[in-house]
């Protein structure tokens, strides 16, 4: 079996994306990921019959991109882990407390709402969306924590379901609401051991 050290402390300036205290190793895992997805989604648009970004709903697409399908990955990091799971230190402010608050870190993100306004997806999926993104959070939160990570889990499956065979958010939206409960259900909201680097 494969061990290693855990630690809970950090220092250093706040960083809400990757955890302040971030290896270069996971700076790079994180910004590198959210760049590949980023492209990927922009090119699978680009050559779609009927892009859904034109003008500076590109840059307004890449956002997203980048901050959901990329915080998908970033909320899984050790750093992130040690960072939204300890008490506030000294010295931090209202980015952190916001991010180590599971329920508003969540309420904060109504970007269902936003991409289905923008690019003609359905608003009311994105308002049930939304609703149901809550309910999940406070759902794992409700369970006791080593039972956290497999409701998670069930619960995100269930919400990859639902988007492919009940609640569409919209044409060119497909990835968003499984990257979107990756990054906060199964990602932000699940609290496990941050191992440090070797």
């Amino acid at each position: 079996m494969q061990t290693a050290p855990i630690r809970w402390t950090y220092s250093g300036g706040t960083d809400p994306l990757c955890g302040t205290g971030a290896t270069l190793a996971e700076r790079v895992l994180a910004y590198s990921m959210a760049t590949l997805f980023t492209a990927i989604i922009l090119m699978a648009d680009h050559y779609r019959d009927v892009p859904i970004a034109d003008g500076w709903r590109i840059a307004l697409l890449a956002f997203f991109a980048f901050d959901i399908a990329g915080g998908a990955v970033a909320n899984m990091l050790n750093s992130c882990k040690r960072f939204y799971h300890t008490g506030l230190q000294t010295g931090e402010g209202l980015n952190a407390r916001l991010a180590k608050t599971p329920m508003l870190f969540t309420a904060i993100h109504v970007h269902p709402i936003i991409v289905a306004y923008f690019f003609q997806g359905s608003l009311l999926n994105a308002a049930v969306w939304y609703a149901l993104l809550l309910a999940s959070v406070a759902g794992v939160l409700a369970f006791p924590l080593y039972l956290r990570r497999a409701c998670a889990t069930a619960l995100t499956v269930l919400a990859l379901l639902g988007n492919q065979l009940l609640l569409p958010l919209g044409t060119g939206l497909e990835w968003f609401i499984p990257c979107l409960f990756i990054k906060m259900v199964l990602g932000h909201v699940v609290q496990e051991e941050p191992y440090r680097a070797s």
